[in-house]
């Protein structure tokens, strides 16, 4: 497999803005990742490289309609591809070819590939030793701000008035800004291998792209970009330049794109209405799996999100998406179903039909895995939803499950809802785990005025606006199953999804977001009295067989009412029928659910899915029945589940295993408490070149604040000071280098000599052993012997980052920064110590007159 890079190279101060800035750090902070490595956003990349392809289309059409002899006015970047066109009487690939459109069907030629974040390129060695040193078992202080500072400085800018030429208030600001000569890179993927016509084209954009990030017409934001395309580095004038032609078809077909919903509103006890009036011949059951058998077969899946993932919810804020906290079973529906028709067959196929079409195959959600100390082996396991009957008191949260105590019956009734929604659910022990979110903001700039380069705002017709997306963050991993017959899940796993590594899922899959890792756990695994799912208890146990029934909802339920309307209701007719009852024999008594909104989007149509109201996962229902159900209904009901869509993942139950579990009075465990994690072993026995040489950038910048701190320490432990004349000719002794500057000490007129000697430092309780009596005697021992000052100072930072396992690498550490930096540390504090000085010599002086 060829790899694909745009590689970009700073050749001015960059601000890749991440849309919000820190009080009394910076106003406009750049975008980095969540271990502090800065990042270039790949949606940014994608549309900038767009434009930039367009400016060169753009000028092709100009340029012909242009006299040869006025074609010399062009830049000659542009007057070369476009000779090459023209020579080879060919024609660009349109933009929307190219980059795709919105609203574009997928069945025309465009290409679709994917741009990732641009990363800086020694990421893949620092990451993770940056990771392991940020691990909540680790000691250590390094912060993702020392990484961010290693590669930034920061920028102050005002305003002038033009009529005083002064600062205006309130417009003082500080812009964070990445260093010149950094190399970012940014990885490229193909859905199928681009020929040669298209790796030129898209060559072209890169070469002609020269400015990214905010002011971009002050100054900052230059680069230089190449595309690369594995060793070999299509360069724009290369003599060897291909024609771009648009002779190309590419067939791409795409089934689904999950959008998602929120939850709309919460219901308490009996909130959700179950349907009384249905028969069994009413549309509750999902037409399409109608005549299907009951799937019997099980094979689980592992998604590891390698970047961030938008799976999209209804919600109301135009501006904002707002992503769901798992992988819904329709996103793997539409890849696996877009796989099988890039590489099998057509959707007219009847096995296409029967297994992606008919509920063939259910592919059930994706929720959070857990890798939990306390289980045998350490097998990682699948959280389900926390029921909402189970609720936490607001004063000592301990657990309660008004299954087993009912509200009237508690002391202290005010009880919350649990903030994590998954979670590992056992006998006497509620494990939950969180889901971890990130805020990117994006604006889309005006269409109409090119020119602008900004977005102007809803208001304004064509001018872009600003918005922000919630994610998944990346590194995540999901666990969920595919239900079907044998012979299905066989040709789907060793056929269909053979070779299928990467999937990807959500929305904005072009450009930076829903790049996932996919992988089969395990074998093929028979249905008999094992469920897709473990917890609430002993996951092996057969449902209970008593007149009490517990539903539980695993996924969203869709139904509809008895007039064939999507609605929020109890499919109780279609339970009864299952359970093999009349319907009059179950009765509701108590029930703890809330609702959302399930939608979605169909992308070979281009078209968005009906918004359906929907019981969301983890709602309770409790039934009293007349007569004991038999186990093997129970079963039947556990594998099949109730209402539409089950294909997708929908409507999957758990029944009666709530009901063996208790809870009340017991307290909740977090899976991410540092206390419950293993110590992490480091990346490699030994630490990189790469890597050490950051952590002496870090320990460095940490030593220099706090020689700092320490001058100004001895500067209020001096007396005497001298008046600002001599303060300011040993000032001047600083802009020599040391052995110079000892010369000249020691040649002062003896006056001046003596004046340094009667300044007296009180070194009682200073903690600074080196310290000498005298500033005299001070500056002579900074200038000769700065290690003297910077040993033990750069020895206790670096004790902080590296430890015991890295003891060698540790002293190289140490040794290489007294060495190479003890001088410049010394300098710096004679200059701070100098400035404390002067100003407590100006305010001596105040007072003598």
């Amino acid at each position: 497999m060829i790899d694909y890079v745009l590689q970009i190279i700073l050749q001015s101060p960059l601000t890749s803005s991440a849309g919000e800035g820190h009080v009394g750090m910076v106003d406009r902070d750049i975008a980095f990742d969540d271990v502090g490595l800065p990042i270039i956003p790949g949606r940014r990349l994608k549309g900038l490289w767009r434009d930039a392809y367009r400016d060169i289309v753009d000028a092709w059409h100009q340029i012909l309609s242009t006299r040869p002899e006025d074609r010399t006015l062009w830049p000659e970047t542009y007057r070369a591809v476009v000779e090459k066109w023209t020579s080879a009487n060919e024609s660009p690939i349109l933009v929307e070819d190219l980059f795709g459109d919105v609203g574009q069907p997928p069945t025309d030629s465009n290409v679709y590939f994917h741009v990732g974040n641009a990363e800086v390129q020694e990421a893949s060695i620092l990451k993770p030793w940056l990771e392991h040193f940020q691990h909540a078992k680790i000691l250590s202080s390094l912060h993702p701000e020392d990484v961010v500072q290693q590669f930034t400085t920061v920028r102050a800018q005002t305003a002038i008035s033009r009529q005083t030429g002064s600062a205006l208030e309130n417009t003082f600001r500080l812009t964070r800004t990445l260093k010149v000569g950094l190399v970012f890179r940014a990885p490229v993927s193909f859905a199928k291998p681009p020929d040669e016509a298209v790796v030129n084209a898209l060559t072209i954009g890169a070469a002609a792209l020269q400015y990214i990030g905010t002011g971009r017409t002050r100054g900052l934001g230059k680069v230089h970009c190449c595309f690369i395309c594995g060793l070999t580095e299509k360069v724009l004038n290369n003599n060897t330049l291909l024609p771009i032609t648009m002779n190309r078809s590419t067939e791409l077909t795409e089934i689904s794109k999950d959008e998602e919903t929120k939850p709309i509103n919460e219901v308490e006890q009996s909130g959700i209405p179950v349907e009384h009036t249905q028969t069994s011949e009413d549309p509750t059951t999902d037409a399409s799996c109608s005549n299907c058998e009951t799937p019997t077969y099980l094979a689980r899946y592992r998604l590891v999100l390698k970047t961030a993932a938008v799976i999209p919810m209804v919600d109301g804020d135009p501006n904002a998406v707002v992503s769901r906290q798992h992988v819904p079973g329709s996103s793997v529906w539409g890849a696996a179903a877009w796989h099988y028709l890039r590489q099998v067959g057509q959707p007219t196929d009847d096995e296409f039909r029967h297994a992606f079409l008919d509920g063939g195959l259910r592919f059930l959600t994706a929720y959070p895995e857990v890798q939990d100390e306390t289980i045998p082996n350490k097998v990682p396991q699948r959280t389900l939803p926390v029921p909402h009957s189970i609720r936490q008191f607001k004063k000592n949260e301990n657990l309660v499950d008004f299954l087993k105590t009912s509200p009237q019956d508690l002391t202290d009734r005010s009880t919350k809802r649990l903030d994590r929604r998954t979670a590992l659910i056992s006998q006497k022990r509620l494990k939950t785990l969180p889901v971890k979110m990130e805020l990117n903001y994006h604006h889309a700039r005006a269409s109409k005025d090119r020119s602008i380069g900004r977005a102007l705002g809803s208001d304004v017709d064509g001018g872009g606006a600003f918005f922000q997306y919630q994610a998944l963050q990346a590194a995540q991993v999901f666990q969920g199953a595919i239900l079907g017959s044998k012979d299905n899940l066989r040709k789907l796993k060793e056929e269909w999804l053979n070779e299928v590594t990467i999937i990807r899922i959500g929305r904005s899959k072009g450009a930076q977001y829903g790049e996932t890792e996919f992988e089969w756990i395990g074998d093929i695994q028979q249905l008999n009295e094992l469920t897709e799912w473990n917890g609430f208890a002993a996951p092996q146990a057969l449902p209970d067989l008593s007149k009490r029934l517990v539903i539980t909802t695993l996924s969203p339920l869709l139904t509809v009412n008895g007039f064939g309307h999507p609605e929020a209701i109890f499919p109780r007719a279609e339970l009864a029928k299952v359970l093999q009852l009349n319907i009059s024999d179950l009765k509701l008594s108590d029930s703890y659910t809330r609702t959302e909104m399930i939608g979605g989007y169909y992308s070979h149509l281009r078209l968005p899915r009906q918004q359906w109201p929907a019981i969301a996962a983890g709602s309770v229902f409790v039934f009293d029945v007349e007569k004991v159900p038999d186990k093997e209904c129970l079963l039947k009901l556990e594998h099949k589940g109730l209402g539409l869509r089950k294909g997708e993942g929908y409507g999957r139950l758990a029944v009666n295993r709530q009901d063996k579990i208790e809870l009340t009075y017991t307290k909740e465990t977090r899976l991410d408490n540092p206390e419950h994690q293993s110590y992490p072993d480091p990346p490699d026995r030994e630490m990189c070149q790469d890597v050490q040489l950051f952590l002496q950038g870090v320990v460095r910048k940490h030593c220099l604040v706090e020689i700092q701190q320490q001058a100004m320490t001895v500067a209020e432990r001096i007396q005497n000071i001298p008046r600002n004349a001599l303060l300011g000719q040993l000032r001047l002794f600083l802009q020599q280098d040391p052995p110079t500057a000892v010369k000249i000490l020691k040649n002062l007129r003896k006056p001046a000599e003596q004046k340094l000697i009667k300044c007296r430092i009180n070194t009682r309780r200073s903690g600074l052993s080196w310290l000498p009596e005298t500033l005299y005697d001070l500056f002579e021992k900074v200038w000769t012997h700065p290690e003297s000052l910077t040993q033990e100072l750069i020895k206790k930072q670096v004790n902080k980052f590296v430890d015991d396992r890295f003891s060698d690498t540790r002293q190289v550490i140490i040794n290489t920064l007294v060495e190479n930096d003890s001088q410049e540390m010394g300098q710096v504090f004679l200059h701070h110590l100098l400035t404390s000085l002067r100003s407590e010599s100006r305010k001596m002086e105040i007072l003598r007159q």
